[in-house]
């Protein structure tokens, strides 16, 4: 919430973001952390809880990352721009990750809500289906990912880059967590 109030405050205040790199990074930060907190409040079904030290701790990653990221497109003006222009493929993969994210867990949030009744039946796991589900054991984390990588693509920094890089591999590893839970291997 405080980053999408923080991508959102950086419209507001003048000379915070300059040119298109940055204000489509702001834009696209604040979009994303909107359908989170739109997601959070009316699209997600959750089966238990979370520590709150774990809560802010990666609110508070997300926070840093993202208001770094806004701040290396003002700290990075008057350089050279790249050679590749990469702004319209980040913006296509932002759309594409955000797309298939909310997807999922649409898919996600309907495995809950089938399972039935008010009591444990509804914290019982279901291997998901339909979507990607088949080919990728979390879906949600790869376009969750190629979300990260159409940021890193628009801001064109190697701050970004690195979150992006980041939270591939911290989601590959929850990933492959949640294979082994649900498989076995």
């Amino acid at each position: 919430m405080l980053l999408l109030v923080a991508a959102l405050a950086s419209f507001a205040v003048p000379g915070a973001v300059h040119g298109v790199h940055a204000h489509l990074l702001s834009a696209a930060m604040a979009v994303h952390f909107l359908k989170r907190v739109l997601e959070v409040l009316f699209v997600h079904r959750y089966s238990g809880s979370m520590p709150l030290a774990t809560s802010l701790l990666i609110a508070g990653c997300y926070l840093f990352n993202g208001g770094a990221m806004i701040y290396v497109q003002h700290l990075s003006r008057g350089l050279p721009e790249p050679s590749m222009d990469l702004l319209y493929p980040g913006v296509l993969a932002f759309a594409v990750g955000l797309a298939g994210n909310f997807y999922h867990h649409h898919l996600l949030s309907h495995l809950r809500a089938d399972s039935g009744g008010d009591g444990d039946d509804k914290k019982g796991y279901k291997i998901p289906t339909g979507g990607l589900f088949g080919l990728v054991t979390c879906p949600h984390y790869l376009f969750e990912i190629l979300a990260f990588f159409g940021f890193a693509m628009i801001a064109q920094t190697l701050y970004a880059l690195t979150v992006a890089v980041g939270t591939e591999a911290y989601l590959a590893g929850r990933s492959y967590a949640t294979r082994r839970w649900c498989y076995g291997d």
